[in-house]
């Protein structure tokens, strides 16, 4: 191991066991491959989605990986066979030393990162043992904006206008050429930060300083990209693949607003007809597909324009946003659980909840959330009504997510929103009515800034 590698091992005892595997590899036949899984690696954090892994599968053995900045979200931690924390800004290399050390001392079968942080670390791991998890070209077309453009044009089932801007004098000739309106991001952002939908030549100087410099929490600044913005409702799709065929578990429909894109709700199932819902889903398994996408659980974005579905982007994780409790609700099914089936080795294909979701999702009710947003500039005082909130029948959960105290500078972000209120109900017009019944009780206190 190199002695750069600063790595932290803290042991515990956990029961073996083994399973069988079938691994497919991307560019490989769809044959496959038996494998004994007694031990996964977990790069990164994950939320609860490590423990119940443990918890589902008593005798699989973790240790898990991360930056030191991730190590809150690793639940448990005692679990794990070891726990090895790295420096933040430790380079490539230092975590391929430390997935080599932990591979002599504890062999692994298997590696997962249940989050988008340091999903190219685990790859450039995965690839140094042999060990399956997805490949560093896929998870950098999935975390490199311009690399997913480029990937869907070349397999032909993408055609809109982007450009890798490497100036603000870029970004003009780009608006020039394909504008208005355009939006202005970062290449690799998430939460919505840093997004901009520029309509005038004015707003590209601002809007490409702020693609390039917006900080949000575990997320490094990135070069932005420049893509014709399309106007239309937008959505997600929620997919788990396996051996390449991608099953359909939701169709979310998401509200943004309209200016800095961030997204304040979502309703399980989206209020679309068949033949949008169809349309989507089709678009979605072309585009996974094209981006070699074959295994593992996926939260796809897309807006349904002029001209039909344009894919915005994906991600190798589950949804944000208490999404995975909307689908539950909606379906009776909890995605993770298959997931996690997958990374233990069972041949989840075969199971009737995936078969029944080969072509579409299913549902047997309709769940939404929607979140709060400041009301205006200044500081927070308090929120109040959640008691009555929580009287109204079908409201499913509610949380406040800023304190007294904090400063609020508008919705310029994920991380902007003060609260949520997540419901059931036998319809998304219910779910959606419901939803202002609850916010009808809420009432949020906001003082001018000193």
């Amino acid at each position: 191991m190199s002695k750069n590698a600063q790595v932290s091992v803290f042991p515990s005892s956990v029961n073996s066991h083994q399973r069988g595997v079938g691994i497919v590899l991307e560019g490989e036949s769809a044959e496959v491959i038996p494998r004994a899984v007694s031990q996964v690696l977990a790069v990164g954090g994950g939320s609860d989605l490590q423990p119940r892994l443990r918890a589902m599968f008593p005798g699989l053995r973790t240790v898990a990986l991360c930056r030191a900045a991730a190590l809150g979200w690793v639940q448990k931690p005692g679990e794990n066979q070891a726990v090895v924390v790295l420096n933040d800004d430790s380079p490539v290399e230092r975590w391929i030393a430390a997935g080599r050390h932990i591979n002599a001392e504890f062999p692994i079968d298997r590696i997962v990162a249940m989050a988008d942080l340091d999903q190219d670390k685990a790859a450039a791991i995965a690839a140094d043992l042999g060990v399956g998890f997805y490949s560093p070209e896929v998870v950098e077309r999935v975390h490199n904006k311009v690399e997913m453009r480029r990937r869907l044009r070349e397999r032909g089932v993408d055609r809109l206008p982007y450009r890798d801007l490497t100036s603000a004098a870029e970004a003009r000739d780009f608006f020039a050429e394909a504008g208005p309106p355009l939006i202005v991001k970062p290449s690799r952002g998430r939460a919505s930060a840093g997004v901009t939908v520029v309509t005038e030549p004015a707003q590209l100087d601002a809007a490409y300083h702020r693609a390039a410099t917006e900080h949000a929490p575990r997320v490094e600044p990135s070069s932005p990209i420049g893509e014709r913005f399309v106007e239309g409702p937008e959505y997600s799709v929620e997919c788990l693949s396996h051996r390449g065929h991608h099953y359909v578990f939701a169709v979310n429909e998401e509200f943004k607003d309209s200016v800095s894109k961030v997204e304040y709700g979502h309703v399980v199932p989206a209020r679309i007809d068949a033949e949008i819902e169809t349309a989507l889903v089709a678009y979605v398994r072309e585009c996974l597909t094209a981006l070699g996408i074959e295994h593992g659980i996926t939260h796809s974005e897309l807006i349904f324009g002029p001209d039909g579905p344009v894919f915005l982007e994906t991600h190798l994780r589950q949804a944000g946003d208490e999404i995975p409790h909307l689908i539950a609700d909606a379906t009776g099914l909890d995605m993770a659980d298959f997931f996690l089936r997958q990374v233990a080795g069972e041949d989840i294909g075969t199971l009737p909840e995936l078969i029944a979701r080969r072509d579409r999702p299913q549902y047997t009710a309709a769940a939404a959330i929607r979140y709060l947003v400041p009301p205006a500039e200044g500081v927070l005082e308090g929120i109040d009504g959640w008691d009555g909130v929580a009287a109204l029948p079908g409201v499913r959960a509610h949380a406040q997510s800023a304190e007294a105290g904090a400063a609020l500078n508008g919705l310029e972000s994920s991380y902007s929103r003060l609260g949520h209120v997540r419901v059931r109900a036998a319809d998304p017009a219910a779910a959606l009515q419901l939803l202002d019944k609850a916010f009808a009780a809420i009432t949020v206190r906001v003082r001018p800034a000193a």
